[in-house]
Formats: C-alpha cells, sequence, structure tokens
C-alpha cells in the first residue's frame, strides 16, 4: 500500500512538470494558428486518438454506456469547456502569468473538497501551508500589473484560468469519487477524443476554417501538447484512484506548475524574462510545499501513535 502511495504521488509530480511545459507550447502554436478553440480541437483530439491503441476493449461501447456520467464530467469539465476557457485566456495572459494563475489549483481544489468529501478536511497546518503558496502566487502575480500593463484583456483572461482551474477541481472529485471504477487510460483517451471533436465543431462554428498548411514549428508543438495531455492525464487520474491517496493532497504537488511552467516560458519565450520578485514568489511557493510535506507526515505520525 505504502509502494503503491509513493508510486502515484511520482505520477502526479511527473503529470505537473509535463503540464508546466504546455503554457511555453501554446505560446509558440499561436504564433501560426491564433485561433483558440481550433488549436485545442487539434491537441486534444490528436491526444485520444494516440491513447485508443492502449485502451481499446472489445466492450468498449458496455463501459462508456457503464460510465457515461463521469466519462461526461471529464469530457465537458476537463476538456470542452475548461480548455476553451484555458485556450481563450492564453491569448491574453503571458506564459509565464498563466502558470502562476493556474498555481491557484490546490487552494480551488482543497477549499472543494473540504466541502464535498467527508475524508479530506482542511486542518490548521494544511491550511497554512496552501496560504503560503498563494502568497507566494500573489507575489508573482504583482510584477503582471494587468491593469496598467496590458488592460482588461489580461484580467479577462485571468479570470477565464480561474474559472477553469475550479471546473478541473470539480471533475477530478468526481474522479476520485469513483476510486477503482474506471481505467485511467480508457478515460483519458475519451475525454480527449470527445472533447477535442467539440472544441473542433465549435472553432469551426465561431473561428471559420485555418489552413493547415503551417510551418514545422506548429507541428512540432502541437504534437508535444498531444503527447503531455495523453501522458499526464493518464497518470493523473491513475494516481487519484489509488486507495489512500487525496484529492487536495496529490493537488498540493500543482504548486510547481507554476514555478516551473514560468522557468520553461523564460526559457523559450524570448519577449518574457523574470524579475527578483517573481524569484522571491517561487521561493514562498517550494516552501509551502515542504511545510505541507512535514505537517502531513506529523499528523500521520499522531494518528499512528
Amino acid at each position: 500500500m505504502k509502494f503503491k502511495k509513493i508510486h502515484g504521488m511520482l505520477m502526479g509530480v511527473l503529470s505537473c512538470f509535463l503540464w508546466s511545459t504546455a503554457f511555453a507550447g501554446v505560446k509558440i502554436g499561436f504564433r501560426h494558428l491564433p485561433a483558440p478553440l481550433t488549436f485545442a480541437g487539434l491537441r486534444f483530439t490528436l491526444a485520444g486518438l494516440i491513447l485508443i491503441p492502449f485502451c481499446w476493449r472489445r466492450n468498449t461501447l458496455q463501459l462508456l454506456a457503464h460510465h457515461r456520467k463521469l466519462i461526461t464530467y471529464v469530457v465537458l469539465l476537463n476538456t470542452a469547456i475548461g480548455y476553451a476557457l484555458y485556450y481563450t485566456a492564453m491569448r491574453y495572459v503571458a506564459g509565464a502569468t498563466a502558470s502562476i494563475i493556474i498555481g491557484t489549483g490546490p487552494l480551488i481544489t482543497a477549499l472543494m473538497t473540504h466541502f464535498l468529501m467527508e475524508d479530506d478536511r482542511l486542518d490548521k497546518g494544511k491550511l497554512m501551508s496552501i496560504l503560503l503558496g498563494m502568497v507566494g502566487i500573489v507575489v508573482i502575480m504583482t510584477t503582471s500589473k494587468p491593469v496598467t500593463a496590458v488592460g482588461r484583456r489580461e484580467i479577462f483572461g485571468i479570470i477565464l484560468l480561474l474559472t477553469n482551474s475550479a471546473l478541473t477541481s470539480y471533475a477530478n472529485i468526481k474522479v476520485a469519487e469513483m476510486k477503482g471504477g474506471i481505467d485511467s487510460r480508457f478515460l483519458t483517451s475519451n475525454q480527449m477524443l470527445w472533447g477535442g471533436l467539440i472544441l473542433l465543431l465549435a472553432g469551426r462554428i465561431f473561428e471559420g476554417s485555418y489552413s493547415l498548411n503551417l510551418p514545422g514549428e506548429f507541428y512540432l508543438s502541437l504534437i508535444w501538447l498531444a503527447m503531455v495531455s495523453a501522458a499526464a492525464f493518464s497518470m493523473w487520474f491513475m494516481a487519484i484512484q489509488i486507495p489512500g491517496i487525496k484529492v487536495s493532497e496529490l493537488n498540493m504537488w500543482k504548486f510547481l506548475i507554476p514555478v516551473l511552467g514560468a522557468i520553461i516560458s523564460w526559457i523559450m519565450l524570448p519577449e518574457e524574462s523574470p524579475t527578483p520578485i517573481i524569484l522571491v514568489g517561487m521561493a514562498l511557493v517550494f516552501t509551502s510545499l515542504v511545510m505541507y510535506t512535514i505537517n502531513n507526515k506529523r499528523v500521520k505520525k499522531l494518528k499512528e501513535a
């Protein structure tokens, strides 16, 4: 049981690392295809197709019917609606800033699980570590100066990203409530494929048609983003279905996303660069993770005593 939990945590950390590369990848893709719904639809449809060989079952139709409620939750909340908001927001928000805003996910998840899941309540130590992480994120956000720098569009983008985090948190809770009920790769493949097709249809309706005669840089970013989605969501859903792993506990590792996402964006996007106050914010985020880990171990020892 202990090994499985450690394995689940490692999968969660690796998922966060993969997700942190997506911000720069999306910004690079937008250089050549500035259509958020179409771009997102291409990414997730491709990701779903990549996973089909790994999750095909003879009783696929029966599984779809049996788990239709859960699949509908993740298709709509995680992909179709969630990533429509995310990709639209990425047109208005810098890659590093977007990664920081998405870093609010652990706080949103912890608050939602406190009210929606009886076995995953906030304690004083967990709340303090989450608040410290949020202070770090706020410190980083102050450097973007959304009102004076880029105006209301960036504020609108930030609101869309926060809404996406709330939808993703709710979808994760629904998956966790059905621990062991569905194969993670099967769930991820359907989430990506059906969600991607919905996004493509929405893109066709609201954005019109786009030529796909695009430079190789675009297709490199598209393939990478599709692989990130296929691998990261599969591992994440697998992790949160492992007995003993709590959703809010695993989601604490999402505090790595703003830090890694910002660093990768600074490396890959010449128009973005760090400032000293951003580095201070990152230090606060890492400190919050250390505090949470120490507090979690202390609480477990007290329970076992």
